[in-house]
This record gives structure tokens, sequence and C-alpha cells, in this order.
């Protein structure tokens, strides 16, 4: 049976955790608190845990219960702020005592305990635990008078069962989504290895039921599997049951066994010879043993045999090795409204007026193509004529819906019941993110950083680690959905989370008045909703607040005016504050001391502000583990006790103008993530400092490297022992202002000995090296060792006269090399650190996929170079030649090749009428402003091309392509030929389909009549804009993308036609 766990249990835990932590436990040993406080404390958490299952249960229909459950939430919140004043105030003293340059002051301060200032303040510390344990026993007090039971599980309400029955009448927009299971119950493939399952995925009420119905009841599906079960497992998954259910099924008479083993033998005898289809209708069991254990009858089953599972965790798809998990998307707009109508009108025409009909479009909007959803706001205003009634509904929330017409928050819930204690706390925050708000997966887990949700319990985890897996199980339950790049949360699934959130959490969106109160303590509001402003005066009264968000829908980098009431009355009050953002607000000056009341702070959000620096009293943050500078364009400096924030975690300083960072930077050992490192030249931190921060992660930009002289510094930084980093750039700069010399031959030899010693450890993944002054590549480069090198990008490394040997790299798959001055050839070298490793059997860049060589001014030659085993560039697949105009050939034989891009390489000789290239697979060539010596290109050579552009081409006379091959280019689909002065024939285009769309623009001298291609005219779409003769036709057709062509064949500006 799945076990849900109790939301408050993850307070209490945490709370316990500290209450027991050494420091605070050797403080209550060693002195006798009043009345024995940690006793009192330890026994009525106990008692108060017991019955928190029933607790949660019954808040839902009894307010008197909830008050009681947020009366206990808020007693945990003032405990926990209590218990943080101290550990923060402790923290500051040992920061101080470190930091004094006195020795003297050391000396008398040394490193003081927890458990010693404790001590020192346990007056404090007495009266305020003493008051929360009082608060504590009150309500423990209270918990026989609300028939609170102590209960050791959540057993969840027993749900009505799914059948195997639906009206297909009501199902709606599905059937695409049919025919691709189909495909897998029953496959075109007579190759069947036996059992296979079959999962849909999909959030709560997007009907994943009903869609397996439809398919159950389908007349193939009928005809097919010899035997069909339907068995409804919900959250109770007993292996005993299920099997006994599908056993009736089969035999059609009840089961009278009782022993499981017996059972499974039956049923197996009972499967042999039969293909049979299992339904398993809401599955929610994630242990992989109990499936083992229900999945033995049916291992052995005849070929064609089929489980199909419908579930909400793409864990239990996983779990349940299915060879296809079908993510079940919402229902467009148009069939929720075809469904809506149904459920609200039945088989009644629909006559609706204007006003009504504008509310049914937004309430249908509202579901959000959530079939549940459309269907239980339909069944509220079933047959309802009164507006008011459909105003009512359009303006609820799930909560407010009546409880005799609705069960989709009964529903949603569930997901959201067995959840464990933790992710409960993490998906109840992320209510303060607006409807319809793309959240980004690494920032929400800082968030929750923030505010101490990630619990390191017997776990190894880094915290970032635990909070990417915490987010990945909210994913795989369906809870959030991934746009593109961000994820979203189903304004349904939006508002379960306000739900279990409560009052403690608020947000000002949609005209909604902005409810707070002295218990919330999480808030957020859109920035930019210029159109209802945020009302801060609401404010005042909160003055516990954990969370202050401003948010924005558009994600855009617009900047706004922050109000002053918040910059100087009351952020200075939020002193519990852990989460602040004032990112994306016209800052540019905080007075020094805007920090000092804000020590609990952990997040610290100033990206995107005109600040040009920073606050002193930022320095006093003590607790401050996340800081995000991103793109603050004007910030020149950070404030040169930044050292002493040592619970730093991660720092972005991506897009500020900083020019290099404070002394003693190592200090912020804690550091997972550091988006750049600016190296100093005199008086700030040089690259050695770096060596001791061993735990970073991700990304590293190392800027201002000219500035490294000393070698030993380099090899200090100690970058081949992080072996987290993933990425690192390597920037060196220049300026007219520069002192440093590039000139000086020693100065670059120097270059090349500081570059060999910043050797990253072998696990690194992508490499870029800027305005590299020296004249050689380092040989760690070459070093096939590194062998999880994925992307290599050299820019503007004008000193090297040739290329490193990265052909040995066995993982690399794109390379991007631009703006070396220098490089006139690229041989041997470039595939092989020895010249005689060609004898043996190694392929040079086996992997490559991508290549780009972009304005390399004095490049000249490439060799085309020979291995005794494979090819060359075995798989490339783009390729792309760009602005080399002293170029004269490219490699001839590149079997993978798909994308060749030639542009600005007028000395290129790409002549396929009388050289073979074997580029058999290519489908995108664009040739712009090159290949001065083209005069006839051969489309018979291409076969696959799907787009061919040719720009600016002026020797190019005529494509050819002969009678015998005009069937060979049925692939193409974009001809776009623009500005080649030169061109005169083109061929018989009788290949012309409605699939093949031609653009010929500014070719004056093209002399094929038009009467000689009456393909062009049988086209409906055809058009010959002579009006534009006079116009541009460069800038047209510069503007016009091959891929989006309207109509299919566009002449333009060809006097001559």
């Amino acid at each position: 049976m799945i076990v849900g766990e109790m939301f408050l249990s993850a307070f209490l835990q945490a709370l316990f955790q500290t209450l027991m932590s050494a420091p605070f436990n050797n403080f209550f040993k060693r002195r006798e608190l009043n009345e024995n406080v940690l006793e009192r404390l330890n026994t009525v958490l106990l008692t108060i845990s017991a019955v928190l299952i029933d607790a949660e249960e019954k808040q839902i229909t009894n307010p008197v219960v909830e008050k009681w459950v947020n009366e206990l939430r808020d007693v945990v919140y003032h405990a926990e702020d209590a218990l943080d004043d101290i550990a923060t105030e402790a923290l500051r003293l040992n920061i101080g005592a470190e930091s004094s340059s006195s020795n003297r002051l050391r000396q008398l301060c040394g490193r003081m305990s927890l458990g010693d200032f404790l001590d020192g303040n346990s007056e404090n510390l007495e009266i305020r635990l003493e008051k929360v344990t009082m608060r504590l026993e009150r309500l423990a007090s209270q918990r026989n008078v609300l028939g609170l039971k102590e209960l050791t599980a959540m057993v969840p309400k027993q749900r009505l069962p799914t059948t195997s029955l639906v009206d297909e009448s009501e199902v709606f927009g599905r059937t695409d989504d049919k025919d691709e299971i189909m495909r897998y119950l029953i496959p075109e493939d007579a190759n069947d290895n036996g059992l296979t399952v079959v999962a849909i995925v999909g959030t709560g009420g997007v009907g994943k039921t009903t869609l397996s119905q439809l398919l159950y009841n389908d007349q193939r599906v009928q005809s097919h599997f010899g035997t069909r079960v339907w068995a409804h497992v919900s959250e109770e998954f007993d292996v005993f049951k299920i099997t006994k259910k599908v056993y009736e099924s089969v035999t059609s008479r009840p089961c009278e066994f009782t022993d499981l083993d017996v059972l499974q033998v039956k049923l197996k005898e009972r499967l042999t010879g039969l293909p049979f289809l299992l339904v398993l209708d809401d599955l929610w069991n994630e242990n992989f043993v109990d499936w083992d254990l229900l999945r033995q009858p049916f291992i052995h089953a005849t070929q064609g045999s089929r489980i199909l599972v419908t579930t909400r965790s793409q864990r239990v798809a996983s779990n349940m090795c299915s060879v296809y998990a079908h993510k079940l998307q919402p229902l467009s707009d148009g069939d929720c409204w075809s469904l809506f109508v149904k459920t609200v009108f039945g088989n009644q025409d629909p006559c609706l007026d204007q006003e009504i009909g504008d509310l049914a479009e937004r309430i249908v909007h509202k579901c959000r193509g959530l079939p549940l959803a459309v269907k239980t706001l339909g069944g509220v205003l079933r047959f309802e004529g009164k507006v008011i009634e459909w105003e009512r509904v359009l303006s609820s929330r799930i909560w407010d819906l009546p409880a005799d017409k609705s069960n989709l928050l009964q529903v949603l819930r569930v997901s959201y019941y067995y959840l464990p204690a933790h992710l409960k706390r993490c998906f109840a925050y992320c209510s303060i993110f607006p409807k319809g708000h793309a959240f980004e997966k690494d920032k929400v887990v800082l968030l929750w950083m923030a505010e101490g949700f990630l619990q390191q319990t017997r776990s190894n985890k880094t915290l970032e680690e635990l909070g990417d897996e915490y987010f990945s199980e909210l994913e795989s339950r369906s809870l959030f959905q991934k746009t593109k790049t961000r994820y979203i949360m189903h304004d349904f699934i939006n508002e379960l989370s306000q739900f279990a959130s409560g009052e403690f959490s608020s947000k000002f969106e949609n005209g909604y008045k902005l409810q707070v109160s002295e218990r919330t303590r999480y808030l957020s509001y859109l920035r930019d909703n210029y159109a209802e402003p945020m009302e801060f005066e609401a404010l005042r009264e909160v003055k516990f607040l954990r969370t202050f968000l401003p948010l924005s829908l558009t994600n855009s980098s617009r900047s706004c005016c922050l109000d002053t009431m918040v910059s100087e009355k009351l952020l200075s009050t939020l002193t519990r504050l852990r989460v602040l953002s004032l990112s994306h607000y016209k800052i540019a000056r905080l007075p020094q001391d805007f920090f000092r009341n804000l020590s609990h702070v952990r997040f610290l959000d100033l990206s995107r502000t005109e600040l040009e620096k920073l606050p002193k009293s930022l320095c006093y943050m003590y607790n401050l583990q996340i800081l995000l500078l991103t793109y603050c364009s004007s910030l020149k400096e950070l404030p040169t006790d930044i050292c002493n924030l040592i619970n730093m975690r991660y720092l972005d300083l991506i897009g500020t103008k900083l020019r290099q960072m404070p002394r003693r930077f190592g200090r912020l050992k804690s550091l997972q993530t550091l988006t750049t490192f600016f190296v100093s030249a005199s008086d700030g931190a040089r690259i050695c400092e770096l060596g001791e921060l061993h735990e970073l992660h991700g990304k590293l930009r190392l800027v201002e490297l000219q500035r490294v002289v000393d070698v030993a510094d380099a090899a200090g930084a100690n970058l081949d022992s992080k072996k987290h980093l993933k990425e690192i750039d390597f920037v060196w700069r220049t300026g007219t202002n520069s002192l440093e010399s590039n000139t000086n031959p020693h100065r670059t030899q120097n270059e090349a000995e500081v570059f060999e010693k910043l050797r990253p450890h072998k696990h690194i993944e992508r490499v870029t090296i800027e305005r590299y002054k020296g004249r050689r590549f380092p040989k760690w480069l070459n070093d096939s060792s590194f062998s999880r090198i994925v992307f290599i990008r050299l820019r503007e490394c004008h000193y090297c006269s040739s290329l490193p040997s990265l052909g040995q790299l066995p993982g690399l798959k794109e390379l991007y090399i631009s703006g070396m001055a220098g490089l006139r050839r690229v041989g041997t070298e470039f595939y092989f650190s020895d010249p005689q490793l060609r004898d043996r059997d190694q392929q040079p860049f086996r992997s490559l996929e991508t290549l780009r060589f972009d304005n390399l001014s004095d490049w000249e030659e490439w060799l085309d170079g020979r291995v005794t085993s494979g090819d060359l560039f075995p798989s490339l697949k783009k390729l792309y030649i760009l602005r080399c105009p002293e170029l004269t050939r490219i490699p001839a034989f590149l079997p993978s090749l798909i994308s060749l891009h030639i542009h600005k390489c007028g000395l290129l000789d790409f002549q396929p009428e009388h050289n073979v290239y074997s580029y058999g697979n290519l489908q995108t060539l664009s040739i712009k402003s090159s290949c001065d010596s083209l005069s006839t290109f051969p489309l018979s050579h291409f076969t696959n091309l799907i787009n061919l552009e040719f720009d600016q081409c002026t020797s190019l006379h005529s494509l050819q392509l002969s009678n015998e091959h005009l069937s060979d280019l049925n692939a193409l689909r974009n001809l776009r030929i623009n500005d080649c002065q030169n061109l005169q024939l083109l061929p018989e285009l009788n290949f012309l389909s409605q699939n093949l769309q031609v653009t010929i623009s500014n070719c004056r001298y093209l002399r094929q009549p038009m009467e000689q291609q009456p393909q062009y005219h049988q086209h409906p779409q055809f058009h010959l804009p002579r009006s534009n003769v006079s116009g541009s036709p460069r800038s047209h057709a510069s503007s016009t993308n091959m891929n989006s062509m309207e109509s299919p064949a566009i002449i333009e500006d060809c006097l001559h036609i």
C-alpha cells in the first residue's frame, strides 16, 4: 500500500534535528533549564506527531481542526526562527573572530562554538523556547476535544473504481493518441518478444483512463486479444487482490484460492496459449519488488500479449520496464469546447447569448485542456441559465466548487496526498508562482534551499543534488510540466498547491485581492502588472515574512521602479526574510546599512538592477547562500569583506563590469557554483585562490588571464582537482591601456607555460578558449584521456599559427574555430598528435558532428588527410566554412555530411562538375558570395538535397539536370537563387511539385523564356511580380526565409525572362 506522509512532519523533523544536534544537546545537558524544557519539548512534539495524520485528513472538512493545524504550523515557524537567531549570532561571532586583524583579540575570542555561545545566552533562549513549549502544550491538550486519533499511516478514502465501459460520444480529441498507442498494442511487425508493457502517463484528470477505455473497447483490440482484463488498482497495490481479480476475469468464476503461490500458478496455466490484454488502471506503487512479484504469471505469456498501464508517475512506467510511455497532453481548446457543450447542454442545441457565450469561452480556457475539469465545471453549470452562476464558476477555485457536484479537488488531491513529507513542503511552496508562470528548475531548487526544505539526513548528496532529485520526483508525478526550457504547473495543480499552503502563502495576481495576515510567510507578486499595482501598504502587518519574490509572467528583461515604501520602510522590518528579490528594479544605489537587519536571508537576487556598488552591510548577511548579480551591467566591484560570507554556495556574476575579485576570495569554500572569476592585477585575488574552492560545479569562466604571470599561481588554482566542473571558459583580454605586452616573445612563452598549468580535470565536457596570447596550445588539449569533452571553441587566438591536435579526442562532437588571424594551414597535426598514429587503427574525429570555421582571413590550405583504417570525420553532419577568403579547397570525402554552408569564400574551388565529392547524404547546401570558379552546378550529383541556395555567386552560369536524372530530385523542397548576375540557364523543371518552393530574384541575365517552363504556370499560386523590378530585390531576398515561402514559385527582377 502507498503510505502518504504528513505535511507537518517535515516541519517537526527539521525542528527535531536542530534541537537534537550536538551543540544544542550538549547545551541542554550542561544547564538545567526551568522545568526541564528539553524533555517537555520532546514529549509534546511526540504527542502532537501521533495525531498529525488524523489532523491533516480532518482539516479538509473540519474548520476547527484546520485552525488547530495552522496554529501548530505557526508555532513551529516561531521555533525555527528562535533557533535560527541563536545559530546566526554564533556564526557572526566566529566570523568576527576569524576576520579580526588583532592577534590578541583572536586569542581572546578563539573560535567560539555554538555551545559556548548558548551558555552565554541561555536566558534569552530559555524564555523563547518556554513560550514555544507552552503554545505546543496548549495545542496538545486540545487533541482529545477535537477528536484527533493516533494513526500509524494515512489511509485514503475509497474512491469509486473505474470500469472498462465508456461513452465514446463524450470523448473528443484523442484519435491521434489512440492510433499512436495502438501501434504498440498491435504492432505491424510480427516479431514479438512475448509480454510487452505500454504506459499512459499524465497528470490527474487529463484523460488517461478514458483513453485506455477507448483502446480496450476498440474492435481491433477485441479481435486481436483472446482475453481482455480490466483491473482498477488505484492507491492500494495488493498483489493478491490484483492477481485474484485477473484470475476471476479470465475464468469468469469466483476465485477460491487463498494462497498467492497457488493462485499465480493457476493463473499462469490459464493464460498459456492465449494472447491477452491486461489493463492496470491508476497505478501508483513505485516499488519495483511489488511489481516484479505481480508480473510473475505473465512473464512467459503468449506472443503478442500486452499490459497497458495508466499512471501519473513516470517512475511507475520506468519500473514496469514499459517499451513505450505515452505522455498524454491536455486537449486543445476546440476539443475542450466540444466536451463542454456536450456536458452542459447534452444533445440540445446550445443557444448561448453573447454574455454567457463569452463566459463559457473563458471557463473552457480556464480548464487548460483538462477533460476532468471541463466535465466538472460543465456539470456544475448543466442547464444553468443565470449569468451570476456562470460568473461564480469562472472566478471559483477548486475548493470553492460544491462538493456534491465536483470531485475535482478529490481527484487532484490524491497526487498531493501520497507525496513524502519533504516533497509536500516543496510542492506547497510553489503556490507562490502565479498561474501561467514559467519557472526554471535551478531557480526553484535554490529557493527550496534558502527556505531550508532540503534535508541531508543520512545522505551524502549535496543540497543541490537533493533539490534536483526532489524536483525530478515532482515532475515524474506530473505535478510539473516541461516546456522548451522551463516548467509550468497546470492552473488546477497551481490551485492544489495553494490549497496545501493555506494562509501561509499569498500572491497578488489576476486582480484577486491580496489576502495576507500575520501568519503569511511567503509572498509573490507580478512586478510589471501596472494595471493593478501591488498594495504594499497591506504588508505592514506581515511581520514574519520569509519570502519576498517579485515575478514576471513574460520573463522579460524590462526594468521597473521600486515603490519607495518598500525600499525605505517595509524591507527593514522584515527581519525574518530568507528569500529576497529586487531583480529587474531600477535601483542605482542602496544605503550602506540596507541589509544590516536581514541576517537571515539565504537567497538574494539583485540581477538586472543598476547598482554600481553593493552596500557594505551585505557582508553581514552571514547566512547568505545564493547571490545573483546577473546582468548588473553597472556593477564594477564586489565588497572587500564578501569573503566573510562563508556559507555562500551560488554566486552569479554573468554580465557585470567587474575587473577583479577581492582578496581572500578563497575563503568561500562552500561555493558550488561560481559563474565567473576575474583574475586580479595587484590588489585583488590571484588565480591561486581558486585552489581552495574544491566543490565547484557546472561552468566556470576565467577572465583576465593575461594577468597571470606566475606559473606557480596557475598551478595553485588546482583546476585538475575540480572533478565536478563540466565547462570552463579561458578568456584573455586586451586593450589599448593594457600594461601587458603581447609582442614580447618571452611574454608569449610565459602565456603558454601558464596555460599548461591550467589543465582541468579529465571529467571536463566543454572548453572555450578566447584571445589566448600564447603561440602554441597546451599539450593537455590533445590528450585523449579527456574522453568526456564534447565541445571546444577556439576564438581569436591570433598568435597561434597551427591548430591543436584535436582529432584524437574520442567524444568531441562540436568544434568551432574563429578569428585566428595567424592560421594559414590545417594539416595532419590537426588529426594526429604524432604523424605515426596514421599507421594505427584510429579514426580522427570519430564523434565530431558539427565543425565551423569562421573569419579566418589568412587560411589558405586544408589538407585532406589519409588514414589506414576508417575515414576522417566519419560522423560529421554539419560543416560551416564562413569568411575564409583565401581557402582553396575542402575535404572531398565526407560520407555523413548533411548540411554544408560556404559563405564569403571567394577562392574556394568547389566544382562538383569536375571534382568528385562524396557527399551522398547532403540535404542542405548554401553557397553565398563564394566559389568564384563555380560556373556550372550539376544537380544530379546531389540527389538527396532538400534545401539548395545560391546567393551572389558571380560566375554561376547554369544549373544542369539531364532528363534521365529528373526523378532523382524528388527530395528537393526549397530552391533559392539570388543575385547571380551571370545565371542564364535553368534545367527543365518538370519535376516541380506542390512541395517545392522556388525563389529566383535579381538574376538579370536568366534568358530561359517562361513559355518553356509551363510547370510554373500550372501552380494556382504562381505569380510574376513585374512591379517589383525597380524595387530592391536583394533586400527582399535576404528577408525571405527559404523554408517559409507562401507561394511555391516566385521570380523577381529577372528582366530577360
